[in-house]
């Protein structure tokens, strides 16, 4: 299934989507278990273009990891303390 989502495909309607419509006020997420430690350097999204019936995507996103040490979800920050926004124009 998850070759239906790769990058730059147009396979049933290249992108994953909510089920719903979404606001700011609702917490979407995708997660992605890579099963152990990895140092990601880098991510690449897409939006939806859907064979040209619309082009939809997410504005911006937050990137945040497991820390098992404090059971919890952690918002990665940079070298300033400050959380990235990734945007997307």
């Amino acid at each position: 299934m998850i070759k239906c989502f790769r990058i730059r495909q147009e396979l049933n309607g290249g992108a994953w989507c909510p089920k719903a419509q979404i606001s700011s006020e609702v917490r979407e997420y995708l997660e992605v278990d890579l099963s152990r430690n990895h140092l990601v350097t880098k991510t690449e999204t897409q939006g939806r273009f859907g064979n040209g019936q619309g082009q939809e995507y997410a504005e911006s996103f937050l990137v945040e990891y497991w820390r098992d040490s404090l059971n919890q979800w952690v918002v990665y920050k940079n070298a300033r303390g400050q959380k990235v926004r990734t945007l997307h124009f």
